[in-house]
């Protein structure tokens, strides 16, 4: 392995950049770093290796080299204590490199790695553990038994599905299953001894806890009471049946409740049907946006504006509503079911879903051409392609 030195010179990594290379011809490492040197000399003039290696700003470039049949492949690494800016100029500087020697050369960036991310990893896991200890040798005899019981849950909780998510002992055994968000759920649940649990760990609801929930004669989602907590409730609804809500308190999260509090979330449950999801009146939400549902209408050309008016008034929480070209009603079912219809009525061109408008059903609906989308909201971030208007009411 080559290892060029910086002269002595006190250095810091903060980052390092590696990069792979494929070159048509045998060479060795010393030929290597030469190419890397000469080939990005004179390219910019604040960022020339040789100076860099001589004022400390990186350190060692250290090649890893193997030849098979004529063809040299490896890794080379750079260590920088340069600003990300310059770190990014010199890895894409690095990249230039075409040939070593007579031989055609390509390198492409691999990563640039963040030195002090990885120790500060470090610094985190050692210091929980040594939060651990000091708690476990500082327990006082009121809370021994508290810290058995706590102990027995955790070693109750799996890894299920191929995903690997938190659940409960009898995720599958049970009839009834409860969803979660994270593991830290799981766990409060457990300690109250409660075992059919599964989280979803995040927005975008698995697979496996799809087809999970098929086999249950009974499904709750029981979800922390802020934001985070809608988003996963609405994407549940629009990709899955659930039978009962359960909320924690406004605020909270699941995984802060007492056993008193769970209990009571848990027996408040509330039927997906007469859920009560605080909705302002549509009509009020038209209204307001009166002038820009207007001038969409008139982009489109629709010259019936009064029934898909109607269709934003009358629609039922939680449903949703297809209209062809010409503004017939193809369907209304539940948000949940049109990932699995929508392919049936291929002359929708008008939808309406009273709920939010996701990546997932966005990539589901743009080989259809459908020209207009009205939604309670939609992620954020979400890019929609320019032929397809939406509208928030």
């Amino acid at each position: 392995m080559i290892k060029i030195t910086t002269n002595n010179v006190d250095f810091t990594t903060k980052y390092v950049i590696e990069v792979k290379f494929k070159i048509k011809g045998v060479v060795e490492k010393s030929d290597i770093v030469g190419a890397v040197f000469g080939q990005t000399e004179g390219l910019l003039l604040d960022l020339d290796l040789r100076d860099l290696q001589k004022s400390g700003r990186i350190g060692r470039i250290e090649v890893d080299n193997e030849s098979k049949e004529g063809v040299s492949e490896g890794i080379i690494k750079i260590p920088s204590s340069l600003t990300r800016r310059e770190t990014a100029l010199l890895a894409a500087t690095v990249e230039t490199v075409s040939r070593v020697g007579p031989c055609e050369a390509e390198i492409k960036l691999l990563d640039i790695r963040d030195v002090r991310e990885t120790k500060r990893k470090k610094i985190i896991e050692r210091a929980a553990e040594l939060l651990k200890n000091w708690d476990q040798n500082s327990l006082e005899p009121s809370e021994i038994e508290e810290q058995m019981d706590t102990d027995i849950k955790l070693g109750e909780i799996t890894s299920w599905g191929p995903e690997n998510l938190p659940a409960g002992p009898e995720v599958e055994s049970s009839s009834e299953l409860i969803i979660v968000e994270g593991r830290a759920d799981v766990l409060n649940l457990l300690r109250i001894g409660v075992k059919n649990t599964v989280a979803v760990q995040g927005t975008q609801v698995p697979k496996s806890v799809i087809n999970l929930i098929k086999t249950k004669s009974s499904v709750i989602a029981f979800l922390d009471g802020d934001r985070g907590g809608q988003i996963i409730l609405n994407e549940l609804l629009q990709v899955t049946k659930l039978d009962y809500i359960a909320r924690a308190p406004e605020g909270s999260e699941v995984e802060e409740l007492t056993r008193k509090q769970m209990i009571k979330a848990l027996q408040n449950k509330k039927p997906t049907r007469a859920r009560h999801i605080p909705i302002p009146k549509v009509k009020k939400a038209i209204s307001g946006k009166d002038d820009l549902f207007q001038k969409l209408m008139k982009k489109l050309k629709v010259k019936n504006q009064k029934v898909i008016k109607e269709s934003l008034e009358k629609i039922e929480p939680g449903h949703s509503i297809g209209l062809n070209k010409s503004l017939e009603k193809l369907f209304e079912i539940p948000v949940g079911e049109v990932f699995e219809k929508i392919k049936e009525y291929k002359e929708t061109q008008f939808l309406i879903i009273d709920g939010i408008l996701t990546k997932r059903l966005i990539t589901l609906l743009v080989p259809m051409k459908i020209k207009f989308i009205a939604c309670k909201n939609k992620e954020e971030e979400l890019r929609v392609p320019s032929e397809i208007t939406i509208f928030l009411f």
